[in-house]
């Protein structure tokens, strides 16, 4: 059997986030898109007349196209054809391949039910034999959605061998926040201020990008880091007391599971799939806008040292059910 991966990176993901990294761990072609020897002037042309009313497609949409229908042509074998990221990318390939049909093509998606629901025509993803969700929160939406019974949760991973605690320079009452992608600001800039009331000497960790630093107000306590490479990421984690991330909706959350890998405490709030995610042991999830349990909570962990290094472990040990390796096997699974 002959496995197709079309991958694609988020330049706001650092090397050791994002999906993308499953592609390391899957038995298949990594599709060489960037390597490819089509014009990229001319994909830049195409991608300009194309809608992207049935999903995300650009210029290196484009080149991927290129690169998959040369194999489906080329290929007599049976296979499979991977989005992983089903929101973009899929257009010409998967119409080829219906009159050739040898390779079944799937794709994970990431986006909520109601993002999908409103941004794209379902039209061109019917054509998928299956479907992977990386949050529970989308499984019945994207069955009707598509069309077909073959979805299948399966979570977001995360490097466990690079995301690690780091006991020796864990800092106290040191909150971090961390990303911008469905974050809900509102809250975080009602509660920090509360906090730094209640806290002395509390520190406030912020990574996001540069053209969203304006959404976070200034406070002497806060710190805003952009543009910082995965060393530098990872150590703010490890220095962290928690992750304080109040988001408007979720499917899976790149920034709670590396969190959780290093083995913070989590506090956010109970949207889309973060149930399934964020365990009791080493988490707390409260209902939107619910700030005083937010304060409540974020307090008792910074205060309480026994509580916060119970979480801490279970966060750890939990995280490790995540690891790219068990991803992987599961999603094989699914392809057979």
């Amino acid at each position: 059997m002959s496995n197709i991966i079309i991958h694609h990176r988020s330049k706001h993901h650092a090397q050791n986030s994002g999906y993308g990294q499953l592609a390391d761990y899957l038995e298949g072609e990594k599709l060489p898109y960037l390597t490819s020897k089509f014009p990229y002037r001319i994909a830049k042309a195409m991608a300009n007349l194309v809608s992207n009313e049935y999903g995300n497609y650009d210029t290196m949409s484009v080149i991927k196209d290129y690169e998959l229908c040369k194999r489906i042509l080329k290929n007599n074998e049976k296979g499979i054809v991977h989005y992983l990221n089903g929101e973009r990318d899929i257009r010409y390939g998967i119409k080829l391949n219906k009159i050739y049909n040898n390779y079944k093509f799937i794709a994970t998606f990431h986006k909520p039910p109601e993002i999908l629901q409103k941004t794209f025509n379902p039209k061109i993803f019917k054509k998928l034999d299956g479907a992977i969700a990386v949050g529970e929160n989308q499984v019945d939406f994207l069955k009707n959605w598509l069309n077909t019974e073959n979805v299948v949760y399966i979570p977001h991973g995360i490097d466990t061998d690079f995301f690690v605690p780091n006991l020796a320079i864990k800092e106290s009452k040191t909150i971090l926040f961390v990303g911008q992608h469905m974050r809900d600001f509102d809250t975080f800039n009602f509660v920090i201020p509360k906090l730094v009331n209640l806290v002395p000497d509390l520190k406030v960790n912020v990574v996001l990008r540069k053209d969203f630093t304006n959404k976070i107000q200034y406070n002497p306590c806060i710190t805003v880091y952009s543009g910082i490479d995965d060393l530098q990421l990872r150590t703010l984690y490890q220095k962290s007391t928690l992750l304080f991330l109040p988001l408007l909706n979720s499917t899976a959350c790149n920034s709670i599971l590396e969190a959780m890998a290093c083995g913070l405490p989590i506090v956010t709030t109970d949207v889309g799939g973060n149930r399934v995610y964020v365990r009791k042991s080493f988490g707390v999830l409260a209902q939107n806008k619910d700030n005083d349990l937010l304060i409540e909570e974020t307090i008792n962990i910074i205060k309480n040292n026994s509580v916060s290094e119970l979480m801490s472990q279970n966060a750890r040990l939990s995280s490790l059910d995540y690891d790219w390796k068990l991803i992987a096997n599961k999603v094989h699974s699914f392809y057979k």
